[in-house]
């Protein structure tokens, strides 16, 4: 394959990158306080964390993701809580504001892709990634919407924000919402994404819903608190086991990866069970890509792991955020000019 001229960049952004912004990490999904909505809730709440416990004794060394993959394909022996109970809880757990967010009476109105990121460890990395490359898109394993927030719905003018859009949906992207409750604003009740960054979110989205006819999106969370925990996402899965409604994603997100010269990782360490990520990476090392660069504080113990997925690239070990944002430019730079 004739390599391009183009300075192309894809950027895989795993749980570390949203655990600066006050997110918990993976590990610590079942572990961290939660905003409940109701009484009702609060017992799905109870049966998941009862259930999950009784699996983590059973399996000490094995991972709260290892967990939900279980449960979404109905593993046990013993009788176990919904995996839609399990999509409610993490969504609850990933819209409670923390840190600097926004503060709502409702966690499912606060996370919403039209209101800005208010982390500046994750804006400062953005703008460095952009003006560095000839362009970009991202793939990601998270749920939440950060990403969103920090690249924006829409090309702005006066502030940052290239606008982003869903990698492998279909477009024109419109995405539902309702006017902020408690409120005299009265944000687009229909938002179109009309960006030029495609995000491909391997493993779905909270603001994801799927219907008959493919995945409808919304602006904020509500979604995925409805029906007990609706939200179209999915856990690790091996390759062949990707569900047929995000396939379009995973075949759009491995044709960035080959004809990207740099890879660009924040926070993904590769995990071992995330096997059909592993494999992606794999057939796509075989393309453009030359460079990868690991922004993580454990970057040099996860080289191992990335320079044997792809063994003909350079994988350079930059510490975590925000450190990390500052370092890429200088190592992207002295790469270009050698």
């Amino acid at each position: 394959m004739a390599k391009s001229e183009a300075n192309l960049a894809c950027c895989i952004v795993g749980a570390g990158y949203s655990h600066v912004a006050g997110l918990p990490l993976t590990s610590n999904l079942f572990s961290t306080d939660v905003a409940v909505t109701s009484k009702r809730a609060a017992a799905r709440f109870d049966a998941v964390w009862e259930d999950y416990d009784k699996w983590q004794a059973e399996n000490p060394s094995r991972n709260p993701e290892e967990y939900l993959a279980d449960l979404y394909h109905n593993f046990f022996a013993r009788p176990a809580p919904p995996f839609s109970w399990a999509v409610e809880l993490i969504t609850a757990v990933l819209a409670t504001p923390r840190a600097t967010d926004v503060r709502m009476i409702n966690p499912r109105y606060g996370a919403r892709v039209i209101t800005p990121s208010y982390c500046s460890m994750h804006n400062n990395l953005w703008r460095s990634i952009i003006g560095l490359f000839d362009g970009i898109s991202v793939l990601t394993t998270n749920y939440d919407l950060l990403v969103e927030r920090s690249l924006r719905h829409r090309p702005m003018k006066r502030v940052f924000g290239p606008g982003c859009y869903y990698g492998g949906i279909p477009r024109p992207q419109v995405l539902k919402g309702n006017a902020l409750p408690f409120t005299v604003h009265t944000p687009e009740r229909w938002v179109e994404l009309r960006g030029t960054v495609p995000i491909y979110k391997l493993h779905g989205s909270l603001n994801w819903t799927r219907t008959d006819t493919g995945i409808e999106l919304s602006q904020d969370l509500r979604a995925a608190f409805r029906q007990y925990g609706n939200a179209a996402i999915v856990p690790p899965l091996p390759e062949k086991q990707v569900p047929a409604w995000l396939r379009p994603v995973w075949i759009e997100a491995e044709t960035e990866l080959a004809r990207a010269k740099f890879w660009v990782v924040c926070g993904y360490s590769l995990p071992s069970y995330d096997t059909a990520i592993e494999e992606i990476f794999r057939r796509s090392s075989e393309g453009e890509v030359e460079h990868i660069i690991l922004m993580d504080p454990f970057s040099k113990e996860l080289r191992k792991r990335y320079s044997s997925t792809a063994p003909s690239t350079v994988v350079h070990c930059l510490p975590g955020l925000p450190e990390g944002a500052r370092e890429l430019h200088n190592r992207v730079k002295d790469i270009l000019c050698a």
